[in-house]
Formats: C-alpha cells, structure tokens, sequence
C-alpha cells in the first residue's frame, strides 16, 4: 500500500475510482463463481466493504480517521458467514496529528488475479475436503 498525505479532491476521486472498479469486479467474480459454490447450502460472497471502526460507512467518507475498504470474499450460509480472504483497497488514519492514507498500489487487473487465485485455492480446498467425507 502506497501511503498518500495530501487528501484532496484528486485523491478522493482516484479512491472513488478504484472502489467503484472493484464494486464491479466483485458482481462480476460473484457471477462467474456463484454456482461452483451453490453446493450443500453455502454460497460465495464477493464485496466491497466500507467500515469505520467497524461499522458501516459509505463512499463519502474516505477521508475520515480510521475509514477502511477492503474487498472481502468469503462463504455464506443460512447462519453464518465465514470470511477467507481480503485485499486491503484504502485506509484512513491519524498519524502524529494529521490523516494519512494507505491506498492500494495493485491495479485492478491484479486485484482480480489475485481474487481468481483465491476463489481457486477456495474451490480446490472444498474438493480435497469432499475427498474425505
């Protein structure tokens, strides 16, 4: 992640950018996974989450202390949910009093390569664990 200190309106529409790119690569892996993962009552689970301290936050608040977007895949059931994987997009912190930002330095041909070889590893472990049952 590239640390980035000057938070102004080029850099919130750089972060816009790439959240919005991801928000679709997310619909879009969910649509080409979903049904190798629709076995025995789990489903796959791609998205882009938006937190602060752990709650939930929207696309305007990039800029405010402790704001973190990571794009999470994970499997789902009718009780739970199971997260597996993320990859950190942008992060907001207060570092000797001034915010500082963490932004990805992956491309979005590289966060979905690397989301594929997740989802890859995924499928291959539930196989292996199919063996044994």
């Amino acid at each position: 992640m590239k640390q980035i200190v000057e938070l102004n309106e080029q850099t919130r529409n750089q972060i816009s950018v790439i959240e919005q790119k991801c928000e679709k690569l997310a619909e879009k892996l969910l649509n080409n996974y979903k049904t190798d993962f629709q076995t025995g009552g789990e489903n796959l689970v791609v998205d882009l989450i938006r937190t602060i301290k752990g709650r939930g936050a929207s696309e305007n608040d990039v800029f405010k202390v402790d704001y973190e977007s990571i794009l999470e895949l994970g499997i789902e059931t009718e009780d739970d949910f199971f997260p597996n994987a993320y990859i950190p997009i942008w992060k907001c912190k207060q570092e000797m009093f001034h915010s500082v930002g963490y932004l990805t330095n992956l491309d979005i041909d590289s966060i979905e390569k690397k989301m594929m070889i997740m989802i890859e590893e995924m499928l291959a472990d539930r196989e292996e664990g199919e063996k044994y049952e």
